[in-house]
């Protein structure tokens, strides 16, 4: 007897070391431990007495194992790893129950690991990822209808401004053809009227040119035709071909071309038509008897020499919550929804500079209008401009 009392003395003494030593472990760990003997608590740690709400770990002591957590639900297993611990403040909670080893004199000792936050963000993730899945879905129709939509455009486009072209050349030809008088004089009135419709059928050639180009993507079928020459001769063309255009309205263009003429690099017949496009609506907005201004300046985008291109008017300007949509297609913003077209000139003028490697924008001009600004890259071997 008294041998046995002294080994029972033994494993008491052991056993209350043990819970000395893992109580002073478990304080560093986020699991919760339990020591079990018999199927009853013998020694819980801080941690789980809060999970379970009880708040002192002695509150534990002596209660079955099994009962700190809610009955399995129906099929699963009783000693199934993952079970829902009971709590005092509230609802039960998801947990993990690891055994630790094997059992011995002092029991059996379990790591008891809250998951509630775990499986809440599972479900959370599962739930985006459902909605991801769903979105892609969405976004690859959206695509696929997007595609078609604009393939039938362009084709309507191409089909409709070739069947226009046609009639406008031949109306065009027969006007040339009077107005030369080669079949019979003309009267100052029936002169006027074949001016008149002679600049109808070159507005609307020039409808029809912005129809075609819409249809087509300058980037991706190679038409950039890229040399390295000054832009004062381009800008003079432009401004020569507009002349009449601006004598109509009682315009005065001006250039203030970079004294250094600094050289680009460019396809002259593209940058020509972006000029045609800018000029064209400067003389839409610029009042009776004001001024057009073109300049150019060496100009740095980003460490990279380039050379702008500036076409300023004097009429009501753009309003900045236009300044990023007026490039868009078919968007008329302020004033320019008055003033006809689809709206297609500057997307087309975007699209061009953007093929060049350069950017455009607008901005106010000081004194009241717009001012219009490209930027093209500079020739090889020019020092980048001044920011």
């Amino acid at each position: 007897m008294n041998q046995g009392g002294a080994t029972h003395g033994r494993g008491a003494r052991g056993a209350a070391e043990l819970d000395r030593v893992v109580d002073r472990v478990a304080d560093g760990l986020a699991e919760g431990l339990v020591r079990c003997r018999d199927g009853r608590v013998v020694w819980a740690s801080r941690r789980l007495a809060d999970l379970t709400g009880e708040g002192d770990p002695r509150a534990l002591e002596g209660r079955p194992f099994r009962e700190l957590f809610e009955a399995p639900e129906e099929g699963a297993s009783a000693d199934a790893l993952e079970r829902a611990l009971r709590s005092r403040q509230g609802p039960a909670r998801r947990v993990l129950v690891v055994e630790c080893g094997p059992a011995g004199e002092a029991g059996e000792l379990y790591a008891i690991t809250d998951v509630t936050h775990l499986r809440r963000v599972e479900q959370e993730l599962l739930r985006a990822s459902r909605e991801l899945h769903r979105a892609n879905r969405e976004i690859a129709a959206l695509r696929e209808r997007l595609r078609r939509e604009s393939a039938e455009r362009e084709q309507i486009l191409t089909v409709v401004s070739h069947e226009l072209r046609t009639p406008v050349t031949v109306i065009a030809g027969y006007n040339r053809l009077l107005l030369s008088e080669r079949v019979g004089a003309l009267s100052e009135e029936q002169r006027r009227f074949l001016h008149e419709s002679t600049k109808s059928c070159q507005r609307l050639s020039a409808f029809i040119g912005n129809l075609l180009e819409a249809a087509r993507d300058v980037s991706a079928d190679g038409a950039l035709e890229v040399c390295e020459t000054s832009l004062r001769p381009t800008i003079e063309g432009v401004a020569a071909f507009l002349a009449p255009l601006l004598e109509e309205h009682r315009l005065t263009i001006a250039l203030d071309l970079d004294p250094a003429d600094t050289r680009a690099r460019f396809d002259p017949l593209r940058v020509e038509q972006v000029l045609t496009n800018l000029l064209g609506n400067a003389i839409k907005y610029t009042r009776p008897g004001g001024t057009i201004t073109i300049s150019t300046r060496p100009e740095r985008e980003e460490e990279r020499a380039m050379v702008s291109v500036a076409v300023e008017d004097d009429g009501p300007g753009v309003a900045p919550a236009d300044r990023e949509r007026i490039f868009e297609p078919y968007v008329r913003a302020g004033e320019a929804s008055r003033a006809g077209g689809l709206g297609l000139g500057l997307a087309i003028c975007q699209r061009i500079v953007l093929a060049h490697g350069g950017t455009i924008r607008v901005e106010d001009r000081p004194g009241g209008g717009s001012r219009f600004v490209f930027t093209l890259p500079a020739a090889t071997g020019v020092a980048p401009g001044r920011p």
